[in-house]
């Protein structure tokens, strides 16, 4: 990742790149991806901002630059020609001002009139608002202050929960959504309309739960994809339902239309984005070419940060273009990533058995692709990251008729919520057509994403183990590999 320093922004961000041009030797390198975006220092969560200007894509990111831990919280960024390689650009934001010295918290960005404008929510004490700030090159950032108060919420909102503005334009006019949560507790979706991306008026409330075991929605996102309008959020403390929501922080999907004069969303289906166990907080944008790119946060609250001894902690997920069909979101990594691919290495028609072993498919920063024909086994998958007795493991659980991630015997305990049931193991049901299942993983050193069935299901987890070993099980009765192609990914 290159570094782009260049004299200007606020105190603060020189500050802060300051501290990271003299600390960026001290990061250990042994868990870092290759081919994700991370912190180049210290703290990484939210994506925010994630947008194309200036001839470049752009991604902003919550960020702690002084530490591995979130604290006061600046925005980072990055931009990127491919999704694949990222360039570090100066801090774009940071807390300084008299509205948000308490962090500037995770937002959006929209271009009017040649400008790049950041929409974020600014943190006073226990106070959150929305503000603006605008560039004329991409990089250097000017704050222009508060632009929704709490005194244009809802009686009803907390205003110490508000927070994550999402703006899109519409027929000529600018909306924003943004989460909150009601005094009793309920989260809730907030629609304002503006015509200049500084005087903003509330519209409604687009969604608000009944429960008040559900909290305050994060990160909402709006777009439109094959004749829907598609609304994403991250609620905490979502109720889990057999085998979703298991994460106590999830994210959503809704597929509908939204009426953005009236402020009604009308939803005909609402499903899980993501069934793995480090997936939050997902944004999206639109690509040159048309495409509808996501990308989210790669790790989740309230675990334990195993890199944070290294010195930084969390990173982005692979970018995934999205599509509907049959009214349900599908997700495929972003088609660039193909362009890295070395060392091909092919097989078909491969009998497994308990154990497995293929030459040269082994490997940390490699992509998989693979057809199962299920056969007559109880269990079949694979096992990765493998050393000793330890690995993570992928497999279908016929009896359960479940897909299975499982990283409990990677070698290292991670603490989680006393409201989760665990942090090791999550599963997903998909479609099983002539008794063969489709699987797309990636690994990047301490990562793993899944892709199943060309994108029906995706898991998405991190591993933490220095193995680099792949073998293939089946249990209880006999199964094949149709085909499976393996490739390098080298950036």
């Amino acid at each position: 990742m290159k570094t782009n320093s260049s004299a200007g922004g606020s105190y603060g961000t020189r500050i802060a790149d300051l501290y990271i041009v003299h600390n960026l030797a001290a990061v250990n390198g042994g868990s870092r991806h290759t081919y994700h975006a991370m912190p180049p220092v210290g703290w990484m969560n939210d994506p925010n901002g994630f947008n194309e200007a200036f001839g470049k894509y752009h991604l902003f990111y919550q960020f702690y630059p002084f530490g591995p831990e979130w604290d006061s919280i600046h925005w980072g960024h990055y931009t990127t020609q491919d999704f694949v390689k990222w360039k570090l650009e100066p801090t774009a934001l940071a807390p300084d001002g008299e509205y948000d010295g308490g962090g500037c918290f995770s937002g959006s960005s929209i271009v009017k009139d040649g400008k790049l404008y950041l929409l974020y929510t600014s943190v006073l004490s226990e106070t959150q608002t929305q503000s603006l700030a605008v560039s004329e090159d991409g990089v250097h950032f000017e704050k222009l202050g508060v632009v929704i108060p709490g005194s244009a919420l809802p009686a009803e909102c907390l205003r110490s929960d508000f927070r994550d503005p999402k703006v899109f334009a519409r027929g000529g006019v600018y909306y924003l959504i943004a989460g909150s949560m009601a005094e009793s507790g309920e989260g809730m979706l907030l629609l304002f309309r503006s015509a200049d991306l500084k005087d903003w008026k509330f519209v409604s409330v687009l969604r608000k739960d009944s429960l008040t075991t559900r909290g305050i929605y994060e990160c909402p996102d709006l777009f439109e994809l094959g004749g829907h309008d598609v609304m994403l959020a991250s609620p905490q403390g979502y109720e889990t339902e057999g085998w979703r929501y298991e994460n106590v922080q999830s994210s959503i999907y809704m597929v509908g239309k939204l009426d953005a004069e009236k402020g009604v969303f009308e939803k005909l289906y609402e499903d899980e984005i993501d069934g793995g166990l480090d997936f939050y907080a997902p944004q999206t944008m639109k690509t040159r070419d048309g495409r509808t790119i996501m990308i989210a946060w790669m790790q989740m609250w309230h675990r334990t940060m195993p890199t944070a001894k290294h010195g930084w902690a969390g990173a982005m997920t692979l970018p995934r273009e999205l599509s509907l069909k049959d009214g349900k979101l599908y997700q495929r990594p972003v088609r660039e990533i193909e362009r890295y691919r070395w060392n091909p290495v092919s097989y078909t028609n491969v009998k497994i058995e308990s154990n497995t072993e293929l030459t040269k498919v082994n490997g940390t920063k490699i992509e998989l692709c693979f057809t199962l024909d299920l056969g007559t086994a109880e269990r079949v998958g694979l096992k990765f990251y493998r050393k000793g007795e330890h690995d993570a493991r992928i497999y279908y659980d016929r009896k359960a008729d479940m897909v299975i991630f499982d990283r409990s015997r990677m070698g290292m305990e991670i603490a989680h919520d006393q409201k989760e049931k665990d942090a090791s193991v999550r599963s997903v049901k998909v479609r099983i057509e002539n008794n063969c299942l489709d699987m797309r993983i990636f690994l990047d050193v301490s990562s793993c994403e899944l892709f199943l069935n060309g994108g029906e299901r995706t898991m998405t987890g991190n591993v933490y183990s220095d193995g680099d070993g792949i073998a293939f099980f089946s249990e209880g009765g006999s199964a094949k590999l149709v085909r499976l192609d393996k490739y390098d990914i080298v950036v």
